[in-house]
């Protein structure tokens, strides 16, 4: 779901919140477009349930990282 730029080696922190930026955008694109056109076509309910989804996966995903990177500092 979440791969980093080059296949087999995983997204860095700074990949993952840009990321989480990129979603966000898109969210918030779609929830503005519903209140100015009245709502969401199916498709794009489908889509936002998507980002929904992955969005979170990529929140947990960096809270990971960061209880990790936190664990080898001690």
């Amino acid at each position: 779901m979440l791969a980093g730029g080059q296949e087999g080696f995983p997204m860095a922190a700074h990949e993952i919140t840009d990321r989480i930026a990129e979603l966000i955008d898109e969210e918030h694109r779609l929830r503005t477009a519903a209140l100015h056109h009245g709502g969401l076509t199916p498709d794009e309910r489908l889509r936002l349930k998507d980002l929904e989804r992955r969005l979170d996966a990529a929140v947990e995903l960096l809270h990971r990282r960061q209880a990790l990177a936190a664990f080898d500092d001690d």
